[in-house]
């Protein structure tokens, strides 16, 4: 399958941790789907922001994303314009973990005069990555 090289674009800033950029160039790309892609990569564009404010410590918004994301993604099943949902759900999952423990109203947001003493922070090495699966062929 040949894949619009916006999804494509998107994902390598995902991996090289450039998640305002993979939303920017997602975002393009969801404008112009219907039907199932059309959520898809809404989901895909509510991770990546999700992690961009984890990152800047607004756990409010990492959350809000990241739960939204999951809302959007977890139709899909196991896999999805050859990306493995399930396990980019599940790395999500780990990686947003300590946030998911409180609730909303508990967590910092983007403004908060003391975000960065709150308890829970990325953790680099949780971070995940996309990998497409390749299709495999008949011998």
């Amino acid at each position: 399958m040949t894949f619009d090289p916006r999804y494509l674009k998107g994902i390598e800033h995902f991996n090289a941790r450039e998640f305002f950029d993979a939303h920017e160039v997602w975002e393009e790309l969801w404008h112009e789907q219907q039907g199932d892609a059309h959520n898809f990569v809404q989901g895909l564009i509510q991770f990546a922001t999700a992690l961009h404010h984890f990152e800047a410590e607004n756990l409010k918004g990492t959350k809000l994303l990241y739960t939204g994301g999951v809302e959007l993604l977890a139709p899909y099943g196991d896999e999805f314009w050859s990306l493995p949902v399930k396990k980019l759900i599940d790395d999500m999952t780990a990686c947003v973990h300590g946030v998911l423990s409180y609730q909303q109203v508990d967590l910092p947001g983007r403004t908060h005069p003391n975000k960065h003493d709150f308890p829970v922070k990325i953790d680099p090495a949780m971070i995940p990555k996309i990998i497409l699966r390749t299709p495999t062929s008949a011998s």
